[in-house]
């Protein structure tokens, strides 16, 4: 079976759990679903088939796995051949963005016949479009939050620190203090020959830099 949300983007996951505000568009959330499930009925009772309504209202209740009220339901549709269509978490906030995907392309539906689907159809539009708006509002606070995680825990050394202070390279001082101890050796070396003999030129006489006589072209 394909997982729920397979393709959809997904919300950023947080290290620590929702704040007050987030829980409280976890409640609305939740009184909107119920609702979705509520016009569902509705419109099957009189005739429709609220095909869409019950796809939205799956992907809530995944959505509220963490919910003490929907706990039951959560556990009915996890046991069920569509557990094996959840995320890897088994739902949670990963299903936040496929719930408001589906929430919004519903209404767009929807919309098509709002005066002529009867009340039940109005009352699933308002739940769903409802339901949409504080999903989109929640992803932007997680997303918020995720973004200010990741920048404090990137932001390692400050921006104003000298460059030359900056280990860029974590680990790469030792190796540096090696080089340079063997590159101090060498340069030792290098100053005994510039004080002693220097390399042989083409003559097999000693070549010493900038002596001897020049020569000018054409002369």
């Amino acid at each position: 079976m394909l997982p729920i949300g397979m393709g959809m983007p997904s919300t950023p996951l947080l290290s620590g759990p929702l704040t007050p505000e987030m829980q409280d568009k976890m409640a609305k959330i939740r009184y909107c679903i119920i609702g979705i499930f509520a016009a569902a009925v509705g419109r099957l009772c009189t005739g429709d088939v609220p095909f869409n309504e019950l796809i939205c209202g799956i992907f809530g209740i995944f959505l509220l796995k963490d919910d003490e009220n929907v706990i039951t339901c959560y556990s009915c549709l996890a046991s069920s051949p569509l557990g094996q269509c959840a995320q890897p978490g088994g739902g949670g906030i990963a299903c936040l963005m496929p719930f408001l995907l589906v929430a919004s392309f519903n209404c767009i539906f929807l919309l098509l016949r709002l005066f002529i689907g009867g009340p039940f159809l109005l009352l699933s539009f308002c739940f769903q479009f409802s339901g949409s708006v504080f999903a989109w509002r929640l992803n932007t606070m997680i997303s918020a939050a995720a973004l200010t995680e990741l920048g404090a825990g990137g932001q390692g050394q400050p921006l104003n620190q000298p460059l030359t202070q900056m280990r860029m390279f974590p680990g790469a001082e030792g190796v540096g203090n090696t080089v340079g101890g063997s590159g101090g050796g060498g340069g030792g070396a290098g100053g005994g020959r510039a004080h002693g003999a220097g390399p042989m030129g083409p003559g097999g006489g000693r070549f010493v830099a900038f002596q001897g006589d020049g020569h000018r072209l054409g002369g």
